[in-house]
């Protein structure tokens, strides 16, 4: 009997769970926009689509939003008023929203389809369902790498009172002068960049960071200073991290304060979590962006380890083959470009030698990276290969690449799908080079960390 049955049928009968909750979720967004278009125009005598027409009446007085508000209300189109009076008229004699009540449910999960339908319709975007709550659903849109929160915004528009309406327009226009942007970029083309897979990624893939610290002055205040040095250090900083991290700080000073006073903290409280809270207060010195760790892991390192490539190899029949079958430019890039600079198939991130490793932690047990665990990591690995990386050449390089796969008769004919892909991982190195050059002075350590996907 096989033991793989159970698992394959349990992700089998996920995977339709899901289909099946997005296909109805999918139908009630489009009937509840359908509800709340149609209930507007039969009761206030107001088209939407008109109303929010960038052309229209209503979206050209935005330009004239300073002033008097007595002046501004009066110079108000009178849809503009008729709908947002419409629109609180629905609350009836409630004073705010409430979502248990079935009439306002119904209006704000309504109007919600209805803001993320225009806006889909208007630019082009991906509903996401992760959840059967509608507060968690996201429209990320195709031509620029952005999602936002429907029914989020409908219940803070609704919760605004008067100016609501207004506001609407002016997120509306903005998100449409973001695409106009872009399309600018694009030399007047409208290009369908991004798909559902894109966002999905977003909230599923763990991301990658590299930070640099003085650990000297962590290992001197966890394990050789008192307590009390140790809480005074952390109350120093406490002011520069602002009001909003207050409470976790007053947390992390109980915990301390338990400890004995005149003795180091280590030995006292076995905690990698306040550990790492700690050096981050006080002896962190530079991050890079965080970056799926996929997209790391495939497409940073190895083309750290390419070089500035002079020329690239003959397209065979395989990489032609995945030409045809839409591979992305850039990633055939990484994968045909030969490594200047030699990688360990076996090693951390699948490049850097185990002896390059160490751990940052007291107790030196093992590390657990995919869990968040930091690990050190000697910036001499970086250093050559990154003495010669500039940004420019780079990208000079794979914009070289491009050239030559459209100068083969036998490869079809394609768009530069890559470049995007480019830009992102040239800036991630040069992000990178920032840290090892940091780390590379006394008293700085060069480290890594994977973090949880956004939410």
């Amino acid at each position: 009997m096989s033991i793989l049955r159970p698992v394959a049928d349990d992700q089998k009968k996920a995977e339709l769970a899901a289909q099946e909750q997005y296909e109805k979720a999918m139908e009630e967004l489009r009937e509840g926009q359908y509800r709340f278009s149609s209930k507007v125009r039969g009761q206030a005598a107001i088209i939407l689509d008109e109303l929010i027409d960038p052309d229209g009446e209503a979206v050209l007085t935005l330009a004239d939003g300073e002033g008097d508000v007595g002046a501004l209300a009066l110079a108000m189109p009178i849809d503009l008023i008729t709908f947002e009076t419409w629109l609180f008229g629905q609350i009836g004699d409630k004073e705010e929203l409430d979502l248990d009540i079935n009439t306002h449910w119904e209006l704000w999960f309504n109007f919600g389809a209805w803001i993320g339908e225009a806006l889909r319709r208007r630019h082009g975007g991906h509903w996401l369902i992760m959840d059967s709550d509608p507060r968690t659903w996201r429209l990320g849109f195709s031509k620029i790498m952005l999602e936002i929160a429907p029914h989020m915004f409908a219940g803070q528009l609704l919760s605004i009172g008067q100016g609501a309406v207004r506001q609407m327009l002016n997120e509306f226009e903005r998100l449409r002068a973001m695409h106009v942007e872009q399309k600018k970029k694009d030399k007047g083309q409208e290009l369908d960049r991004f798909t559902s897979e894109h966002y999905v990624r977003m909230h599923t893939i763990p991301l990658g960071q590299w930070f640099v610290m003085d650990f000297n002055l962590v290992g001197r205040l966890w394990n050789q200073a008192a307590a009390r040095d140790l809480a005074k250090e952390i109350r120093k900083h406490k002011k520069r991290l602002g009001q909003d991290n207050a409470e976790f700080i007053d947390q992390m000073l109980e915990v301390i304060g338990k400890a004995e006073q005149s003795k180091p903290v280590a030995g006292q409280i076995d905690d990698r979590g306040l550990f790492e809270a700690v050096a981050q207060i006080i002896a962190m010195k530079r991050t890079t962006a965080p970056l799926a760790i996929d997209v790391l892991e495939k497409f940073v390192v190895p083309t750290m380890h390419i070089g500035i490539p002079d020329r690239f190899p003959d397209l065979d029949k395989d990489d032609l083959a995945q030409l045809r079958k839409g591979i992305e430019l850039f990633e055939l890039f990484v994968e045909v470009t030969p490594h200047k600079y030699p990688a360990d198939d076996e090693g951390f991130l699948g490049a850097i030698p185990h002896e390059d490793l160490s751990t940052p932690y007291g107790d030196r047990a093992n590390l657990e990276v995919g869990k968040g665990d930091w690990v050190v990591v000697d910036p001499k690995y970086f250093k050559k290969m990154l003495l010669e990386f500039d940004t420019k050449r780079m990208l000079d390089g794979y914009d070289r690449f491009v050239k030559y796969v459209r100068s083969n008769p036998k490869a079809p004919r394609r768009r530069d799908d890559g470049r995007m892909l480019a830009e992102t991982v040239a800036a991630a190195i040069a992000d990178l080079k920032a840290c090892v050059v940091a780390a590379s002075k006394a008293d700085q350590t060069l480290l890594f960390r994977m973090l949880p996907p956004p939410g």
